[in-house]
């Protein structure tokens, strides 16, 4: 699905960075429930510390989710791929390049050095907390980074196209049949499945107490489903 840049921060290694609007709804969100959690969980802590910490951690985060995208970025660039603009958005952050990858390996490669890159920073954030005690603001800080960024690597391996997963599954199926729109549009099937076992997980918890985190997970399968669909017809309409 393609996301309208919106406000543009700076740049890195030459790529523009936006913010988009739904982005500060999302960040408003994480760090008000960031000060509320280590408000409960470290009750010795300072109303300034507890919201000194959400604050400086929502920041860490999305600047994780650069990272992750730059990551992306930085591979197309090296296969001569010119990379249009990076935007944070609702679900986190986007890459557009400016063409399609000409062979399987090169958008194997750019699709993994995604998950890669969220897994590396897991491990950095790791290792912070053995220095740091959870007691401690950089030990609390470290914890939530870590956590989540292994999630965002586990949850972008998933083959839900247009997921890292998928694209990576994208780049099998082409590397074994030569063909990109069969390729692309196996991917996307299996994106919607992905897709819809996420709605349907969503309502599921819904019914069963969890809403917020049921309507959420729905959402980003409902984002999913659209976006899969779109590159399918995106094909599809190249051939024709």
């Amino acid at each position: 699905m393609k996301i309208s840049p919106g406000l543009k921060i700076g740049r890195i290694i030459g790529i523009p960075i936006y913010i988009h609007s739904t982005w500060l709804f999302i960040f408003a969100l994480i760090t008000y429930s960031l000060a509320i959690r280590f408000t409960q969980e470290h009750p010795q802590w300072s109303p300034v510390q507890h919201w000194t910490v959400g604050i400086l951690t929502s920041v860490l985060f999305f600047s994780s989710v650069i990272f992750h995208e730059l990551s992306h970025s930085v591979v197309a660039k090296h296969y001569r791929i010119p990379v249009i603009s990076i935007t944070l958005f609702i679900f986190g952050g986007v890459a557009r390049i400016g063409r399609e990858p000409s062979r399987a390996i090169e958008e194997f490669n750019i699709a993994i050095a995604g998950p890669l890159a969220s897994g590396l920073l897991a491990a950095v954030f790791f290792g912070i907390t053995l220095l740091f005690p959870y007691s401690q603001m950089m030990g609390a800080l470290a914890t939530w980074l870590w956590e989540t960024n292994l999630a965002l690597a586990v949850f972008n391996l998933l083959p839900g196209f247009p997921l890292d997963g998928g694209r990576i599954f994208r780049a099998v199926v082409w590397g074994i049949n030569k063909d990109f729109s069969k390729a692309t549009r196996i991917a996307g099937a299996s994106g919607k499945v992905v897709a819809y076992a996420m709605i349907l997980f969503g309502a599921w918890g819904v019914f069963n107490g969890s809403v917020t985190q049921g309507l959420w997970i729905a959402f980003i399968g409902w984002f999913l489903l659209t976006a899969a669909q779109e590159s399918v017809a995106q094909v599809a309409m190249r051939e024709t």
